[in-house]
């Protein structure tokens, strides 16, 4: 599934500051038939943010927030756009405002991506990221170009998908079964070369309590869990940076998700889910 920029960083690091769950639909001519039989709703959903647990030399003590995403499509790609804010309590009471903004369009053939992301803390600008991949072809290599920081390149190595390819690829393999992935994924969040994020993909089953925000159309239905894991560039580096949980429909919607970034985990529940169109092509 696309994991979309700031989820993987805002609250690891209260320095500065993803997610998206977007399961898309309209694939290209150029994807296999079996990825093109995917058909997702394009929707825009919200969630409430609160802290689900600390570890024991956790520095936070409480967090609460929300974060919103619209998924739309265009003849020739799909955008994302996000928006996230979580309120901190460090350990000595201190209160921490964290938000992050952010715009990407990936192109249907998987080769285009244009990302545009910014993060504050405390109303204050503390990163702001802008730039454009491309792939020389499908899981071929490439380049990363930043506007923000100016003059920023980061070469992509063969096998580097966009998070758009990512959600597909993973799509497909729960469909076909499968309970393992892992791709080398670059979604533009930061300024290092992409990596590894493995999935563990369990099959669907019922909702102990379905989600009241879901109605027909959109749900409730079943729900699969699945668990990735992020991890950095650096194969020295064999912890995962971020792990996530999500309890995710097929029509690609998620009613609830785990947000883990190791010395404690925030819990999203959605909200509101409305649909949105798809463009006249």
């Amino acid at each position: 599934m696309q994991i979309q920029p700031f989820l993987r960083r805002p609250i690891n690091k209260l320095s500065g500051l993803a997610l998206s769950l977007t399961f898309l639909s309209g694939v290209a001519a150029e994807m296999s038939p079996a990825v093109a039989e995917i058909v997702i709703a394009p929707h825009r959903a919200a969630y409430t943010l609160t802290l689900k647990r600390t570890g024991r030399d956790s520095a936070i003590s409480n967090a609460n927030g929300a974060m919103v995403y619209s998924w739309g499509e265009t003849c020739d790609g799909w955008t994302v756009d996000q928006q996230f804010v979580l309120n901190v309590v460090q350990g000595d009471g201190r209160a921490v405002q964290l938000n992050a903004r952010s715009s990407t369009w990936e192109s249907k053939d998987g080769k285009r991506l244009r990302f545009n992301i910014k993060r504050e803390r405390n109303g204050v600008e503390v990163e702001k990221i802008r730039g454009e991949g491309r792939l020389k072809e499908v899981n071929g290599a490439g380049v990363a170009e930043f506007e923000f920081p100016k003059g920023k390149t980061i070469p992509l190595p063969k096998g580097t998908v966009f998070p758009t390819m990512h959600t597909l690829k993973l799509m497909q393999r729960a469909k076909e079964g499968k309970m393992t992935d892992r791709q080398l994924v670059f979604d533009g969040s930061d300024l290092e070369p992409p990596g590894p994020v493995s999935a563990f993909i369990l099959p669907l089953k019922q909702p102990k309590a379905p989600n009241k925000a879901l109605e027909a159309p959109l749900g409730p239905n079943k729900i699969r869990t699945v668990n990735l894991a992020f991890f950095n560039a650096d194969p020295k580096r064999t912890e995962p940076e971020f792990e996530m949980s999500i309890q995710l429909q097929d029509n690609g919607i998620a009613p609830s998700m785990v947000l883990d970034y190791g010395g404690y985990a925030v819990q999203g529940e959605l909200a509101r889910v409305e649909a949105l169109e798809k463009p006249d092509c």
